[in-house]
């Protein structure tokens, strides 16, 4: 089944002349070849536009071998459509590959159609089948013809039907009926304005139309929400969640009930990805019915321009800017929870509330912060009320005690905190001194992943931290390095917007494809992402027997590259973007080209 399915999305990715007509801009009026009800379309741009595109950018981010990746692939269509002739597939038209029926999944033939752009059904069978396929031809008054062919293995009986424009080949009988009668076929005002013009513009795409996912399996999709509990309860039980709080599983459940209800609420979902001279350009849309639990959520939110994460210092890996309405917020918040108390300290927990809960009240805005694990770390995020909110961040370190966590790691002993210790401009800082026990962190793991964890731990945050919590009454920042000279330094490059991140040729990139508004954007250097990856998957290779050892990763040299992605919640669509420059991709390249070659 599943081997089928990949050698017909072959053939639609691989059909050579799929390339984009003009389409509006916001896809209005736009009538595709499928029926209205399927619940999976994928659109290729084609061989004249994608595979062109694709071969462009390999060959941009893979200078070494780029060429030689590009030329394989021409070699294996070359041979993939040996014996076939091409002359009747329209230059002008998309290719699309058609899931049908979701529950034919699980059958031996699914549902499947791939929708070829031709000039006319009859030249097409004339010139496209080869000959062999061509003396099986038999054509059906009923609309389907038949030939068998061996493109799939075995010699198998592939169904084709006239759409006019397109012809529906098929290996599945029922779909090729389907076809052939009449069908309500889909449109891009069923999509709705911006997944349409996702879906369009995308050299790969797909849409899951999840209205009629709804329709047929919406009584499963709520019983689900009924298991959460159960589900959660047996995992607890087998120590999956560790030393989770009782607050951050129940935070684990509202979202995942969350979740379940979005799959409800959703009419569609596009996934789509460009190949831009500049880069990888992808976007993922979820649009939700008007008035329902989902879409009234994100009518709460209100992007942003988040202008000031360039102003953040250079040299660190990872930046970010977040802001979200406060249900989401505070569900972030909770999952994350930054305090914890032990069990058993009930006064404790009754100041932290208290504490966090100022915090809250005090008004946040936008958060920007920038990190270089373990050891350096800056976040600054305005308040309404900064003195409020520093204030109650202060008490909230001196409410943990031993056992405490901060972070989600244990801590040996109560914090350290000295009020007004430093004073730097208009700032008064309190520093605060924590000493994390990493063992203590994962000791209620399941086996089979503390050792992941602990060395997670490890390279997350120092044994001992040294922080800084300050405000100058508009601001409230957060420092952590090793001293107050770096901490101070790192302040300085940020309060006189000098030695910025956004002053780099590659953040700018970065930044400029992203959205201007946003709810979230998270920008990494690619040196330190490739480095972060590799180190978690070293620690999985350490716990899984037979797994290859892999090598030490070499510097990517040259300035500084990034890749980055946002999250937009706006009207009634959910949308993450992402970006990763040809710069990036062969700066990635180059530091796993050692690796590999240095797996044991």
């Amino acid at each position: 089944m599943v081997r089928h399915a990949l050698v017909a999305l072959a053939l639609t990715l691989a059909a050579p002349v799929f390339a984009a007509a003009p389409v509006p801009a916001d896809g209005k009026g736009v009538t595709f070849p499928f029926p209205a009800k399927a619940p999976i379309a994928v659109s290729v741009n084609g061989y004249d536009t994608a595979r062109e595109r694709l071969k462009k950018l390999v060959t941009a981010a893979l200078p070494k071998e780029g060429a030689g990746v590009a030329k394989e692939l021409d070699k294996s269509l070359d041979k993939l459509f040996e014996g076939r002739a091409l002359t009747a597939v329209r230059k002008d038209a998309r290719g699309f590959l058609v899931l049908n029926d979701l529950a034919s999944l699980l059958q031996d033939t699914p549902a499947v159609a791939v929708l070829v752009p031709v000039t006319s059904h009859k030249e097409f069978l004339k010139t496209f089948l080869t000959k062999d396929e061509a003396k099986t031809l038999e054509s059906g008054r009923d609309g389907v013809d038949t030939v068998k062919t061996e493109a799939f293995g075995d010699e198998k009986p592939v169904h084709l039907v006239d759409l006019k424009e397109y012809t529906a080949v098929t290996l599945d009988r029922a779909t090729a009926d389907a076809y052939a009668a009449k069908f309500a076929p889909a449109t891009a005002d069923q999509m709705g304005t911006d997944l349409a013009e996702t879906f369009l513009k995308g050299d790969v795409a797909l849409y899951v139309n999840l209205d009629a996912i709804n329709d047929q399996f919406g009584d499963q999709i709520r019983g689900f929400k009924g298991l959460v509990d159960f589900a959660l309860q047996q995992a607890a039980q087998q120590g999956a969640f560790g030393a989770m709080s009782k607050k951050q599983t129940e935070a684990i459940k509202v979202l995942l009930k969350g979740l379940i209800q979005g799959v409800e609420d959703s009419r569609g979902l596009v996934a789509a990805a460009e190949f831009r001279p500049e880069g990888v350009y992808a976007k993922l849309q979820v649009r939700f019915t008007e008035n329902s639990p989902s879409a009234k959520l994100l009518a709460a939110e209100r992007p942003e321009a988040m202008a000031d994460v360039g102003k953040l210092p250079a040299g660190l890996g990872t930046y970010t800017a977040v802001r979200f309405g406060k249900t989401i917020g505070d569900l972030v918040r909770d999952m994350g929870q930054e305090f914890a108390t032990t069990e058993d300290d009930a006064r404790g927990a009754e100041l932290l509330e208290a504490h966090l809960k100022a915090v809250a009240d005090a008004g946040p805005g936008v958060e920007y912060s920038a990190s270089a694990p373990p050891g350096a770390a800056l976040s600054v995020t305005a308040y309404a009320d900064a003195k409020k909110a520093a204030t109650g961040l202060t008490k909230a370190y001196k409410a943990v005690g031993a056992g405490g966590r901060v972070n989600g790691v244990v801590v040996k002993a109560a914090p350290r905190v000295g009020d007004d210790a430093e004073k730097y401009k208009d700032f008064t800082f309190a520093s605060v001194n924590v000493t994390f026990d990493f063992e203590a962190s994962v000791a209620a793991l399941p086996e089979m992943v503390r050792e992941a964890t602990l060395e997670a731990f490890k390279r997350a945050v120092p044994v001992k931290a040294a922080m800084w919590v300050g405000t100058d009454g508009k601001v409230v920042a957060r420092v952590m390095a090793k001293d107050w000279d770096a901490a101070k330094k790192l302040l300085d490059q940020y309060l006189a917007a000098k030695d910025t991140v956004g002053a780099s040729a590659g953040f700018k990139r970065v930044r400029e494809q992203l959205p201007a508004e946003a709810n979230l954007v998270v920008i990494a250097e690619v040196e330190a992402a490739v480095n972060g990856l590799v180190n978690s998957l070293r620690t999985a290779a350490d716990a899984i027997p037979g797994f290859p050892q892999l090598g030490v990763v070499k510097r990517a040299g040259g300035p500084p590259a990034y890749l980055g992605l946002a999250v937009t919640l706006k009207g009634e669509t959910a949308t993450v973007t992402g970006f990763v420059p040809v710069q990036s991709l062969e700066a990635a390249g180059k530091m796993l080209e050692s690796l590999f070659k240095k797996i044991e």
